[in-house]
């Protein structure tokens, strides 16, 4: 039976008159991978404050199994600029990481200062180092923020963009190996093979873990509970999402089914009383008592759902047309000479690794930016909506309505009527009370939702979208999905959202070192497509292999005969190399920069590829001889 790690008895937590959890009593157990699910504002990341102690309970009781470790992944990093990546992720009491920060500074000061005192100490902290087999745990750190993105550990904070911060905390979390892992939004900031890579780690990762997330692949693949949050309550199911999903349909339709005999009841009983009320002059109380029952008792939920519609312009015959564009930064080249003339109703998806350049493409097609080459025609009916990835114009003092009212007084949906910014704001579930509210006591997918209301109120025909999925819940994704189903005009996203990606696009841009490769489908056309092509080239391989050994006379010539003795002395030369290198690894690992490390890592695939190619031959020509 799996050991209880975290009890929580009769928790109650409020903030205003918005209740987060009311009287709530559960488990978390050992190698569970729970999903925390809910809409914007319902206290995700509130429950995993709660947990991890950095939020107070109103009420009840949390108590964690004795001695336990906590990882945890905040929305907002919380590093100190000062340090440098080895500091942040070598940040707890463990004796191993203690050993290791230790290393790193006196390798530091060394650089300016090579006294015998220093000598000393570096020599003796690898002596520990080694005893205690720390060099373990440098490796791990090394290939996690190599997955990362990150190959000097000794940058500094200060020099990261926001992006990368978030990727160095979750590589603090990771790497201490807690038995409780609480992440919030863990995707965010990441590219989609990284993404796959920490989806295949979580599956695998030997401890209970406890995510918020609006990707829904991932939610999938990763989870066995779900956890949901509504009005209040917490409620569990045991299945990853897509089972939630189905005993949620079935939920469903039992309230249904339950509302219809609720109404049906309640008008039988309204008859009866109207049929008696002439010759009576009192009703029964009991069946007052049981109409009044009837109508306070409806099954249905009062949880309102976001409404998007707006009025849209038509689209004039040139639309947006890129010639020949390049941009590059420094000697970096993100694209060279890119083309594109858009069509109605284009639906284009952008992807690629941190950093190649999806944000820039973007902004030149705003005219924020200018490429260095190449020009942008703008369509004179061409109206852009551009929802940007990170928000820098929240006026945390500002109210909800002020926000919206600072553009627009009035909004005109797709029906062609006026309505009041309060009106518009009610359909994206800001009620009157919270369109009063500061900016500042918004959670961060409510601040998402409202900036998602002022980026489409103006009914654009062309629609941009940089990451639109960070920190929305996924029931306002789904809503935001059906509105791009629905929309007349085109389309641009760039996301990691792989859910998304697939609903929403049915093209591709795909940022494939200094170049743009246009694919027809959507991103799991593209992963087939990925996949069938490294299988054909493995096949491939295959095939001229059995070719040259079916091209190849039964009996040896000369030559082959001479060649196997080449190889036999070549093999021993080879497997000698790959030893020393794998003993320089052990024995310098303490001096070993990180790109040594890459270089001595490359030298060894080349010299195993080669091994396998000669010992592949040999076997050839021997089984022939």
């Amino acid at each position: 039976m799996s050991k209880n790690l975290i009890s929580i008895e009769d928790l109650k937590k409020s903030f205003a008159e918005k209740v987060i959890c009311g009287n709530s009593s559960f488990g978390i157990f050992e190698n569970e991978k729970i999903g925390i699910v809910g809409i914007n504002g319902c206290g995700k990341s509130t429950l995993l404050k709660l947990l991890v102690g950095i939020e107070p309970a109103d009420s009840g009781n949390i108590t964690l199994r004795k001695n336990i470790r906590i990882g945890y992944l905040s929305q907002i990093p919380s590093l100190n600029p000062e340090n440098s990546i080895y500091e942040e992720i070598y940040f707890s009491d463990n004796p191993q990481f203690d050993l290791l920060r230790k290393y790193y500074n006196v390798l530091n000061k060394l650089e300016n200062d090579q006294t015998q005192n220093l000598e000393d100490e570096h020599n003796l902290l690898v002596k520990n180092i080694e005893s205690q087999d720390a060099w373990k745990i440098e490796i791990k750190a090394k290939s996690i923020l190599n997955k990362l993105g990150f190959k000097d550990i000794n940058q500094k904070i200060s020099e990261l963009s926001g992006g990368q911060k978030r990727r160095i905390d979750l590589a603090r979390a990771l790497m201490d190996e807690p038995e409780i892992l609480l992440l919030d939004e863990p995707t965010n900031h990441l590219d989609l093979d990284t993404i796959e890579w920490f989806q295949d780690y979580l599956f695998n990762y030997q401890g209970t873990v406890l995510f918020v997330t609006h990707d829904r692949y991932f939610l999938d693949a990763v989870s066995n509970k779900i956890l949901e949050m509504d009005n209040g309550k917490i409620n569990f199911f045991k299945g990853n999402y897509s089972y939630y999903l189905r005993k949620k349909e079935q939920q469903d339709i039992d309230i249904l089914r339950k509302e219809t005999r609720r109404k049906a009841q309640l008008k039988k009983e309204l008859k009866w009383l109207h049929r008696q009320a002439k010759a009576r002059t009192s009703k029964p109380k009991d069946h007052l008592d049981r109409v009044k029952e009837l109508i306070d008792k409806s099954y249905l939920s009062e949880n309102m759902d976001l409404d998007i519609s707006f009025k849209t312009k038509r689209m004039g015959k040139t639309i947006l047309e890129i010639r020949n564009i390049s941009k590059q930064y420094d000697d970096k080249i993100l694209f060279k000479n890119f083309n594109h003339n858009f069509q109605k109703l284009e639906r284009i998806g952008i992807i690629g690794p941190n950093g190649c350049g999806k944000t820039t493409l973007l902004k030149c097609v705003m005219e924020e930016i200018d490429p260095e080459n190449g020009s942008i025609k703008i369509g004179v009916n061409t109206s852009f909506s551009y929802f940007q990835q990170n928000i820098d114009e929240f006026d945390n003092n500002q109210t909800v309505l002020d926000y919206i009212q600072d553009l627009a007084h009035n909004i005109r949906t797709a029906d062609g009527v006026l309505h009041p910014a309060s009106e518009m704001l009610q359909r994206f579930l800001f009620d009157g009370k919270m369109q009063q509210c500061k900016l500042a006591n918004l959670s961060g997918g409510e601040k998402k939702r409202l900036y998602l209301l002022r980026s489409l109120m103006f009914g654009s025909n062309f629609i941009i979208l940089d990451e639109p999925t960070n920190d929305l819940d996924i029931r306002t994704l789904e809503i935001l999905e059906d509105y791009l189903d629905a929309f007349k005009g085109c389309i641009i996203v760039v996301s990691h959202d792989r859910y998304f990606l697939d609903r929403v696009t049915d093209h591709l841009f795909i940022f494939d070192d200094n170049r743009i490769i246009k694919f027809p489908g959507n991103y799991s056309d593209y992963l087939l497509v990925k996949k069938y092509r490294d299988e054909e080239k493995i096949e491939q391989k295959k095939k001229s292999s059995k070719a040259r050994s079916k091209r190849v006379s039964t009996k040896l010539s000369f030559n082959e005969k001479r060649e196997i003795d080449m190889i036999e002395k070549e093999i021993p030369e080879i497997e000698k190399q790959i030893s020393l290198l794998n003993r320089k690894i052990e024995e310098e690992a303490s001096t070993l920069s990180p790109d040594d490390f890459k270089e001595i890592t490359e030298k060894l695939e080349k010299l195993q590829i080669k091994l396998d190619e000669l010992e592949s031959r040999w076997l050839e020509l021997d089984e022939r001889n």
